[in-house]
């Protein structure tokens, strides 16, 4: 059968129609309305905006199947039978412990990890993301800053954090070897540095607290105390004395269930749910962050930490392109952090120490970092980056296009 030109597009048009007709009927009959998924601790994908570029691009179809995936009838229940049968899949269960593979969520952005695969390990009631360390990554990652470091002026102090993970520390050394020491790679991508260029060894300061609880069960973030020993050993290698915990308001959320409970959506998370300690800074500060437009908010506050936000929004009011804090302090000190979600429970430990503190994600901002950094007269920049990384080229490969560093 041959078909001619204008019955190809006939056949598509009336395809298009169809699909549009049956997601009006979808909505109809019930799609769920709440917009959130409380199983999932996540918002819903909501009914895309239709537009011929985004038809051409296929941005649309890819958006439509995302509402439909996140939107069918009886979702939650499918979910939970889909886990069940996922949960087959990899190492079996042995004495409280499996092995699942999942879509990597541990950067919170497709753009970052594409169709990456990350390994969860499961004890008992803890989740952690098995690590496996690329050396072109880390070869991409410390010759981005050394490029941004020469393109600045040489009196701009910069430092690399890189925060290690759970699977570092596992008390079980037959486990904590199904991952590459991250130790060693950390240390191989800090001697690529450019002179004038800070590692930031917070890898040895979580290493004498391990035995604390400085990282979630259910999800891949450190907490707060996590964060606050790695603020540590930044203030070290800044000639600062880091503050006591004991100067900030402490308050906790209990029940958080997080990225990997959500990635793996295992029974022996959800029957053992983490709690969020966060530490509250004194007044003395404005925080804005922009997307589209200028928002006011505080650094830290649980009212943000919702079904729909995610709880880990109580630190920064979760991930934003670009955000800024102005203190009260005079002391000429102006910070650019490079962040991804890691650095949300750091930050607020970093305001008794800047006069301005702006933050960059690589994954959301397009623009470039130089400018900001000769434009506002930054004296301190840190790149605070999780170990993926150390994992994949692409947050390299985001430094590079989105901040314009490789056309410093």
């Amino acid at each position: 059968m041959k078909i001619n030109k204008k019955s190809f597009v006939a056949l598509n048009a009336g395809t298009f129609l169809l699909i549009l007709f049956g997601l009006g009927a979808f909505n109809l009959l019930g799609a769920h309305s709440a917009g959130l998924s409380e199983l999932e601790q996540r918002k819903l994908a909501q009914t895309p905006t239709f537009t011929w570029n985004k038809l051409f691009k296929g941005e649309y179809a890819r958006e439509l199947e995302s509402y439909f995936s996140d939107n069918i009838v009886f979702r939650s229940s499918l979910v939970q039978a889909g886990a069940g049968l996922k949960g087959l899949k990899g190492l079996p269960e042995k004495n409280g412990v499996s092995i699942l593979e999942r879509g990597d969520n541990t950067a919170a952005s497709s753009s970052v990890t594409g169709s990456d695969k990350v390994k969860y390990l499961i004890m008992n009631n803890q989740a952690v993301t098995l690590f496996n360390y690329s050396a072109e990554a880390g070869k991409q990652y410390a010759a981005a800053i050394n490029k941004f470091k020469a393109s600045v002026h040489s009196n701009v102090r910069v430092y690399a954090l890189l925060a290690p993970s759970a699977a570092a520390f596992l008390n079980d050394s037959k486990y904590r070897e199904m991952s590459d020491s991250q130790k060693d790679a950390f240390s191989a991508i800090y001697k690529q540095l450019s002179k004038g260029v800070n590692g930031v060894d917070a890898y040895s300061a979580l290493e004498q607290h391990r035995s604390e609880y400085i990282y979630f069960r259910t999800d891949h973030h450190w907490t707060a105390l996590g964060a606050y020993y790695a603020y540590t050993q930044l203030m070290k290698s800044m000639g600062e004395k880091p503050d006591s915990l004991s100067d900030y308001k402490k308050g906790t959320i209990t029940g958080f269930l997080g990225s990997s409970y959500k990635a793996t959506l295992s029974s022996n998370l959800k029957s053992h749910p983490d709690t969020i300690t966060y530490y509250v800074p004194d007044g003395g500060y404005t925080y804005t962050v922009r997307t589209k437009k200028s928002t006011s908010r505080q650094v830290v506050d649980p009212h943000y930490a919702t079904a729909g936000n995610g709880f880990y929004a109580v630190f920064l009011g979760g991930d934003f392109p670009e955000g800024q804090i102005l203190t009260v302090n005079k002391n000429g000190k102006r910070l650019v952090v490079v962040k991804d979600s890691y650095a949300n429970a750091f930050i607020p430990f970093l305001i008794p120490h800047f006069e301005e503190i702006d933050m960059i994600d690589p994954r959301t901002y397009k623009g470039s970092l130089a400018a900001i950094v000769k434009s506002k007269k930054i004296t301190d920049v840190l790149f605070l980056n999780s170990s993926t990384a150390a994992r994949t080229t692409s947050w390299a490969q985001l430094m590079n296009t989105n901040l314009g560093i490789s056309g410093s």
